[in-house]
Formats: structure tokens, C-alpha cells, sequence
């Protein structure tokens, strides 16, 4: 007679449970429309600072990007495009390279010709705060500092035009 033992499948597989769980409780939670767009302050590579709140009273565009993303490389002619079409002093647009080094960012950013303000979320606190599980992600925040609309995946010219015209136009 054949005895089958059970003990160390089980406590793998209840190790494995525990160990998915875990990593599960540290996932960011998405941010959603109209709450408060979180503060931060980055070092942007063409030397200088962004802090978000120091933006209130026009409209930012903030897109979330990393040099290993094939996508975030389809929509950077689109964004520096649009860029050009709205004056800085309307609408502000900032590019954010996360789980990245800065010698990549950079490398990205000159290879794909996008040439807004761009710096690095070196401790990934960003990230967090805004709650990012994908990249690219685009953020359209209001002249108040709310959060106005998210796209996550590559961002169209019209999807930016339509979206950063609810921004301008608004009242």
C-alpha cells in the first residue's frame, strides 16, 4: 500500500500564499480622477526644480514614463508635438522616468526627441503617491491642483488635445 504525503505540497503552496499576499498589500493604490493631485518636487535634468503646487492656476500634463517602455517610445512625438501648441504659461508639461537610471532617462529622452521638462522619481515616492502600476500613464491635473483625468497606455494627439482642452477652456 502506497502512502501520499501531503505535507510539503501544502506548505509550499500556503508558503506561496503568503508570499503573493504580502507582495500585494505593498501595491500602490490607483488614484482617481478629481482627488487632489499629490504634491512632490523633482530635479529635472536640464538643471531646475518642479514642485507641482508652484503650477496652480494653470493646467499641467504630467506623463509617466521609463526607457525600457516600448510604448512610452510611440507617444513622444505625440507629446512633444502638442507640447509646442499650448504656451508654457497655460499649460505646463513635465515627463516622469520611474524604475529608471538617469543615464537611461536621459539616453530615452534624446533618442525620442522629447524635449519638455523631464526628471527622474530617483526613490519612487511619486510613483506611489500617484499610484502607478503601468507605464505610460498621463495625468491631465486642473489649474486648482485636482486630478482631472488619467490615461494609462500610449496617449493619441486627440486624446491630448481633448483632454488638455477641458483644462484651458475651463472656467
Amino acid at each position: 500500500m502506497k502512502t501520499i504525503t501531503y505535507g510539503f505540497p501544502l506548505a509550499l503552496l500556503l508558503g506561496s500564499m503568503l508570499l503573493v499576499q504580502g507582495c500585494n498589500k505593498e501595491a500602490a493604490t490607483p488614484i482617481t480622477a478629481k482627488e487632489a493631485a499629490p504634491d512632490f518636487s523633482i530635479e529635472l535634468f536640464g538643471g531646475g526644480n518642479f514642485r507641482l503646487s508652484d503650477h496652480k492656476g494653470k493646467a499641467v500634463v504630467i506623463n509617466f514614463f521609463a526607457s525600457w517602455c516600448v510604448s512610452c517610445g510611440e507617444e513622444t512625438p505625440i507629446i512633444e508635438k502638442v507640447a509646442h501648441q499650448y504656451s508654457p504659461q497655460k499649460v505646463a508639461f513635465l515627463a516622469i522616468a520611474v524604475d529608471d537610471t538617469e543615464k537611461k532617462a536621459k539616453a530615452f529622452l534624446q533618442k525620442t526627441g522629447l524635449t519638455i521638462p523631464a526628471g527622474l522619481d530617483k526613490t519612487g515616492k511619486i510613483k506611489d503617491d500617484y499610484g502607478l502600476y503601468g507605464m505610460p500613464t498621463t495625468f491631465f491635473i486642473s489649474k486648482e491642483g485636482k486630478i482631472n483625468h488619467l490615461h494609462a497606455g500610449v496617449v493619441t494627439e486627440d486624446l491630448l488635445k481633448h483632454e488638455i482642452g477641458k483644462l484651458v477652456d475651463a472656467h
